[in-house]
Protein backbone atom coordinates (compact mmCIF):
# COMPACT_ATOMS: atom_id res chain seq x y z
CA UNK A 1 0.00 0.00 0.00
CA UNK A 2 1.08 3.32 -1.01
CA UNK A 3 2.27 4.92 2.38
CA UNK A 4 0.40 8.10 1.84
CA UNK A 5 -3.05 6.18 1.36
CA UNK A 6 -3.25 6.73 5.48
CA UNK A 7 -3.53 10.15 4.82
CA UNK A 8 -7.07 9.93 3.24
CA UNK A 9 -10.05 11.33 5.78
CA UNK A 10 -12.52 10.84 3.43
CA UNK A 11 -13.95 10.11 -0.39
CA UNK A 12 -16.19 12.94 -1.92
CA UNK A 13 -18.01 10.83 -5.50
CA UNK A 14 -19.50 13.06 -7.74
CA UNK A 15 -19.96 11.86 -11.26
CA UNK A 16 -20.49 14.06 -14.33
CA UNK A 17 -23.56 12.61 -15.80
CA UNK A 18 -25.78 13.63 -18.45
CA UNK A 19 -29.23 14.55 -17.42
CA UNK A 20 -31.87 13.95 -20.00
CA UNK A 21 -35.56 14.88 -19.03
CA UNK A 22 -37.05 11.87 -19.03
CA UNK A 23 -35.66 11.73 -15.44
CA UNK A 24 -37.23 14.75 -14.13
CA UNK A 25 -40.68 12.54 -14.90
CA UNK A 26 -41.07 10.46 -11.70
CA UNK A 27 -39.79 10.68 -8.12
CA UNK A 28 -38.09 7.09 -8.27
CA UNK A 29 -35.94 8.14 -11.47
CA UNK A 30 -34.75 11.52 -9.80
CA UNK A 31 -34.02 9.63 -6.75
CA UNK A 32 -31.72 7.10 -8.07
CA UNK A 33 -30.23 9.49 -10.53
CA UNK A 34 -29.32 12.17 -7.39
CA UNK A 35 -28.35 8.43 -5.40
CA UNK A 36 -25.90 7.97 -8.53
CA UNK A 37 -24.56 11.03 -9.36
CA UNK A 38 -23.16 11.73 -5.71
CA UNK A 39 -21.87 8.49 -5.32
CA UNK A 40 -24.46 7.02 -2.85
CA UNK A 41 -25.22 3.94 -5.33
CA UNK A 42 -22.57 2.44 -7.58
CA UNK A 43 -23.34 2.15 -11.14
CA UNK A 44 -23.81 -1.61 -11.00
CA UNK A 45 -25.73 -1.56 -7.79
CA UNK A 46 -28.53 -4.07 -8.11
CA UNK A 47 -29.82 -4.09 -3.91
CA UNK A 48 -32.09 -1.20 -3.39
CA UNK A 49 -32.02 -1.01 -0.01
CA UNK A 50 -30.14 2.51 0.31
CA UNK A 51 -32.85 4.04 -2.55
CA UNK A 52 -35.84 2.85 0.01
CA UNK A 53 -33.94 4.17 2.87
CA UNK A 54 -33.39 7.31 0.88
CA UNK A 55 -36.86 7.53 -0.06
CA UNK A 56 -38.57 6.78 3.70
CA UNK A 57 -36.05 9.25 5.15
CA UNK A 58 -37.39 12.65 2.37
CA UNK A 59 -40.71 11.18 2.71
CA UNK A 60 -40.31 12.35 6.16
CA UNK A 61 -38.40 15.06 5.74
CA UNK A 62 -40.29 16.56 2.93
CA UNK A 63 -43.74 15.41 2.59
CA UNK A 64 -44.40 15.13 6.57
CA UNK A 65 -42.31 17.21 7.72
CA UNK A 66 -40.44 15.13 10.47
CA UNK A 67 -37.60 14.78 11.65
CA UNK A 68 -37.46 11.00 12.00
CA UNK A 69 -35.52 8.93 14.20
CA UNK A 70 -33.93 5.69 12.68
CA UNK A 71 -37.16 3.75 14.27
CA UNK A 72 -39.24 6.02 13.06
CA UNK A 73 -38.07 5.19 9.01
CA UNK A 74 -37.92 1.27 9.90
CA UNK A 75 -41.69 1.84 10.63
CA UNK A 76 -42.10 3.70 7.56
CA UNK A 77 -40.41 1.33 5.12
CA UNK A 78 -42.28 -1.94 7.08
CA UNK A 79 -45.63 0.16 6.39
CA UNK A 80 -44.98 0.72 2.92
CA UNK A 81 -42.92 -2.01 1.61
CA UNK A 82 -43.86 -4.80 4.35
CA UNK A 83 -39.45 -5.36 4.74
CA UNK A 84 -37.77 -5.20 7.63
CA UNK A 85 -34.53 -3.30 7.52
CA UNK A 86 -32.33 -3.05 10.74
CA UNK A 87 -31.52 -0.22 12.88
CA UNK A 88 -28.17 -0.69 11.98
CA UNK A 89 -28.65 -0.65 7.84
CA UNK A 90 -30.49 2.37 8.21
CA UNK A 91 -28.05 4.20 10.61
CA UNK A 92 -25.16 3.03 7.62
CA UNK A 93 -26.77 5.00 5.22
CA UNK A 94 -27.85 7.71 7.01
CA UNK A 95 -24.46 8.00 8.73
CA UNK A 96 -23.13 8.40 4.71
CA UNK A 97 -25.21 11.35 3.94
CA UNK A 98 -23.98 13.07 7.74
CA UNK A 99 -20.38 12.08 6.03
CA UNK A 100 -21.39 13.91 3.04
CA UNK A 101 -22.35 16.82 4.69
CA UNK A 102 -26.10 16.95 4.29
CA UNK A 103 -27.80 15.65 7.00
CA UNK A 104 -27.44 16.14 10.61
CA UNK A 105 -28.63 14.37 14.11
CA UNK A 106 -30.19 16.07 16.48
CA UNK A 107 -30.24 13.38 19.37
CA UNK A 108 -32.01 10.59 17.73
CA UNK A 109 -33.20 12.90 15.09
CA UNK A 110 -32.04 13.50 11.66
CA UNK A 111 -32.55 16.58 9.76
CA UNK A 112 -31.15 18.31 7.01
CA UNK A 113 -27.66 19.97 8.04
CA UNK A 114 -28.33 23.55 6.55
CA UNK A 115 -26.40 26.39 4.84
CA UNK A 116 -25.37 28.84 6.58
CA UNK A 117 -25.75 31.17 3.64
CA UNK A 118 -29.53 29.84 2.99
CA UNK A 119 -32.77 31.40 4.10
CA UNK A 120 -34.05 27.93 3.71
CA UNK A 121 -32.94 25.81 6.74
CA UNK A 122 -34.57 22.79 5.18
CA UNK A 123 -32.97 23.13 1.57
CA UNK A 124 -31.43 19.92 0.63
CA UNK A 125 -30.17 21.96 -2.55
CA UNK A 126 -28.74 24.46 -0.66
CA UNK A 127 -27.23 22.07 1.99
CA UNK A 128 -25.67 19.96 -0.80
CA UNK A 129 -23.99 23.02 -2.42
CA UNK A 130 -22.50 24.42 0.55
CA UNK A 131 -21.54 21.75 2.32
CA UNK A 132 -19.86 19.62 -0.88
CA UNK A 133 -18.38 22.72 -2.93
CA UNK A 134 -16.67 23.91 0.55
CA UNK A 135 -14.99 20.58 1.01
CA UNK A 136 -14.40 19.97 -2.88
CA UNK A 137 -12.83 23.99 -2.75
CA UNK A 138 -10.75 22.85 0.32
CA UNK A 139 -9.16 20.04 -1.69
CA UNK A 140 -8.66 21.98 -4.53
CA UNK A 141 -6.74 24.71 -3.21
CA UNK A 142 -4.56 21.69 -1.37
CA UNK A 143 -3.79 20.20 -4.93
CA UNK A 144 -3.09 23.39 -6.56
CA UNK A 145 -0.45 24.18 -3.90
CA UNK A 146 0.77 20.52 -4.26
CA UNK A 147 0.50 20.46 -7.92
CA UNK A 148 2.86 24.05 -7.35
CA UNK A 149 5.20 22.36 -5.12
CA UNK A 150 5.73 19.33 -7.34
CA UNK A 151 6.57 21.46 -10.60
CA UNK A 152 8.79 23.66 -8.51
CA UNK A 153 10.72 20.03 -7.39
CA UNK A 154 11.19 19.18 -10.61
CA UNK A 155 12.72 22.26 -11.60
CA UNK A 156 15.96 22.07 -9.75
Amino acid sequence: MIPEAELIRKEVILRKMDFPSNISLTKNSLLRWCALSTGFISPKESRDKGLIILDALFVLLFTKKENPTTLDIQSFIKEKTKADFSEKLIRYHLNRLIEFGVLSRDGLKYKINPAPNSDDRTSLADSFDYWVKKEINEELAKTKTALEKLQEAYKK
